[in-house]
């Protein structure tokens, strides 16, 4: 099984290379990191059958000693396969071994008696994998949305690359708080864009959960609660939801003409080993899933009160700050007439560099500000050298 799964590896880096500027929260990173990983590694377990009973998906056995069954095994096998099996919801009550012989399974009126189709054992590996892709979905956007600025302007600065270039760190905060200066109250689409995929994040895990659900027959939506439940239950009584929304035993109806051209009915009773899987795969995806949908939706207030509460953002750059006398109110100054996405790129770089080199970008960011003032003075205007930094960058 090892081999299986050593393929999984190349998707998680574990290598030493310098790390790239962080523009995404570790929420995010359990979206497209830990969920699609989930799913890409339910969906190879449940295509490894040759690990789970005698290796085979399905298993039908019909009445008498099985020389003389009247439809071959492996036709059987296939055709209960692909046509879908079904459960009596009738016999899913009642104590095993007295009252049924399985859950779901029983003596059966065609006229009489409702039946669930169960088919969608087929489509599961397929469903997963295609969720594993949408799971990524979000990040490829918010890369496209992101455009790699942060690591454009960043020049080195972060804080893997801040302690090897210690040299260099004033000739590239100068760069960076030119460019700040050059562009500032221009960064309001791509912030707002990168706020648009973080709600796009959390729509596509709770539309992941109603897919999960229509998928499953309307079964998934209360099916982590009803295994939870299923535990406190009396033993005598209770019902497994497991295996009411994933059968190990089905029956299985064949036909065929008979030699004088009536229609003739072949009975089976059909064993889904590949279901044993399924049932705890898909436990662990609502727990999961439900989760996820919670710290999402908690980081989505988060940075919804950031966008509309300026000053709680200005908050939690100072924490960065290197704590230095005055230096809070050069923020407060530099930042006077910076829009929301001014904020949010300021945000970005804050946590991307260590507290000591962004407190040097602040300072020279000041500096800068204060010779673009200077220069659009008149050269005989009084007021000329009213603005001037705070701090001398150290």
């Amino acid at each position: 099984m090892l081999h299986v799964f050593g393929g999984i590896k190349q998707l998680v880096n574990l290598s030493n290379s310098p790390a790239k500027p962080e523009t995404e929260s570790i929420i995010s990173k359990l979206h497209y990191r830990v969920t699609a990983l989930v799913f890409l590694t339910c969906c190879i377990l449940v295509t490894t059958v040759e690990y789970v009973g005698n290796g085979t998906t399905i298993a039908c056995v019909q009445d008498g000693h099985p020389d003389y069954w009247p439809i071959p095994s492996h036709v059987m096998n296939t055709y209960c396969f692909i046509m879908g099996t079904f459960t009596l919801p009738k016999h899913f009550a009642g104590e095993k071994g007295t009252d049924v012989i399985h859950p779901g399974v029983g003596e059966y009126n065609k006229e009489r008696d409702e039946v669930e189709y169960k088919a969608y054992y087929q489509w599961v590996p397929f469903v997963l994998f295609l969720q594993a892709c949408v799971f990524y979905i979000p990040h490829a956007l918010f890369k496209v949305a992101e455009g790699g600025k942060v690591a454009g302007i960043i020049s080195g600065l972060h804080q893997t690359e801040a302690v090897v270039h210690d040299d260099e760190r004033g000739g590239r905060h100068t760069i960076l708080a030119k460019y700040f200066v050059k562009c500032v109250n221009t960064h309001n689409l791509w912030a707002f864009k990168m706020i648009i995929c973080e709600l796009l994040a959390l729509a596509n895990v709770i539309g992941n959960i109603f897919f999960i659900d229509t998928f499953l027959g309307g079964e998934f939506s209360t099916y982590g609660l009803d295994v939870a439940n299923f535990v406190e239950d009396d033993p005598q009584n209770r019902i497994d939801p497991m295996s009411r929304v994933f059968p190990r035993m089905t029956k299985c109806l064949y036909q065929k003409y008979g030699p004088s051209g009536s229609i003739q009915t072949h009975d089976a009773l059909c064993m889904l080993p590949i279901n044993v899987i399924n049932e705890k795969i898909y436990v662990f995806i609502w727990f999961w899933l439900i989760f996820l949908v919670t710290v999402t939706s908690l980081s989505v207030l988060y940075h919804l009160v950031l966008l509309f509460s300026p000053s709680t953002l200005s908050h939690m750059i100072k924490r960065r700050l290197r704590h230095k006398e005055g230096i809070s109110d050069i923020l407060d100054d530099i930042t006077n007439n910076f829009q929301f996405g001014d904020w949010r790129l300021l945000h970005i770089l804050a946590y991307n560099m260590a507290p000591i080199v962004f407190g040097e970008f602040v300072l020279e960011l000041d500096n800068q500000l204060g010779e673009k003032e200077q220069a659009e003075l008149p050269p005989n205007d009084s007021n000329a050298n009213l603005r001037k930094p705070l701090l001398t960058p150290i």
